[in-house]
């Protein structure tokens, strides 16, 4: 029996991405809000499928779930207004104060430090002048930075509404794209579908976890710890956390830097220093498994390039998006070379005359 030829992939393919991503980096501004939409949907939807298969329609479901996230909103903030307002007035009235604080430590710091580093004074010196001039233009930027990030929040009310349609309209658009795919490919559809759920499903949710638990033990930490502006310092950490290790991070540093002007001893930071800590491992050893359990694993070498890409060409919302666009990339390319492999005969035990089985 002859052989029948297989037809080898075409480039096509390839170039048709790589237009459709530079398309999509162009357009990155106006993508923003659907792309938060998307991420939005895909990790709710679970539970409207979950109600949907118990009989429920998914329109009354996400109908209600939305009315009960508005109610728990609404209560939220009123609850923690007052509380938010103190601290934030407070805040804006010591951070002159703050700011001279931090710049005496630094000068005491930096007055030890040319004394014990083995190197002659003038130059320890200029080399310290140096490195506390940077870290200042650093902080001083850092409302800048801040406001650089707020219009991520304009999308507060856009991201639910456009979200209300993916949500609403996944399953149907889901199984209109496994339609539209080739009867030869629909395997290979679903398979790639399987992988990028893998790969996004626990990470994304994860995601909300993580930053809910680090920001709650934050400020329950720092309240106890009797730490001035814990609420404002846990809404950093929290928000910053999605990005990894950022958040942790950023409370080390801000939280540190708040007890040490605010007691006036070392010994104070290092116990804030030592709670982030605690945070950090509990995290491991708690979340971190139960999230990563059903995750596509990626080399920590390349999650570090994935956050520099992703920060370099996106800013906040890159790195917030760098670590699922790497799993879907790898998901991707796993499935793809599983095609190839398969389609030109270089899958390892492939018989080249066996009987061919259409995909259904």
């Amino acid at each position: 029996m002859a052989e029948r030829s297989r037809p080898a992939p075409s480039a096509s393919a390839l170039l048709l991405s790589a237009a459709l991503v530079f398309a999509a980096y162009r357009a990155r501004a106006a993508l923003t809000p659907f792309l938060l939409a998307a991420a939005f949907a895909y990790v709710l939807g679970p539970v409207a499928t979950f109600f949907e298969a118990k009989g429920f329609r998914r329109l009354p479901v996400i109908v209600i779930g939305y009315l009960c996230a508005l109610a728990f909103t609404a209560a939220a903030y009123y609850a923690i207004k007052p509380l938010a307002v103190e601290q934030g007035r407070h805040l804006l009235d010591r951070a002159p104060s703050y700011s001279r604080a931090l710049q005496a430590y630094a000068a005491v710091g930096e007055n030890s430090l040319v004394r014990r580093l083995p190197l002659p004074a003038r130059i320890s010196r200029q080399a310290l002048d140096a490195a506390v001039a940077a870290a200042m233009t650093r902080l001083q930027d850092a409302p800048s930075s801040l406001l650089r990030v707020l219009p991520l929040l304009a999308h507060a009310v856009l991201v639910p509404f456009i979200g209300f349609f993916f949500l609403k309209d996944s399953t149907e658009g889901f199984d209109a794209l496994i339609q539209a795919a080739p009867s030869r490919y629909v395997e290979q559809a679903l398979h790639l579908a399987a992988e990028i759920d893998t790969a996004l499903g626990n990470y994304l949710r994860g995601l909300i976890v993580v930053a809910v638990a680090i920001g709650t033990a934050t400020f329950l930490g720092l309240t106890i710890l009797g730490v001035e502006n814990a609420l404002a310092i846990a809404l950093l950490c929290g928000i910053t956390s999605v990005v990894p290790y950022l958040g942790v991070a950023i409370g080390i540093v801000v939280g540190g830097a708040m007890a040490l002007i605010q007691f006036g001893t070392l010994a104070a930071a290092g116990k804030v220093i030592l709670l982030f800590i605690a945070i950090r491992f509990a995290d491991e050893i708690l979340l971190q498994p139960v999230i990563a359990r059903h995750s596509v694993h990626l080399h920590p070498m390349v999650n570090l390039l994935a956050l520099v890409v992703g920060g370099e060409m996106f800013g906040f919302l890159g790195l917030v998006f760098a670590v699922p666009a790497a799993c879907v990339l790898k998901a991707v390319a796993k499935v793809s070379w599983s095609w190839y492999a398969t389609e030109t005969g270089l899958q390892p035990g492939y018989a080249s005359d066996a009987a061919e089985i259409p995909y259904t």
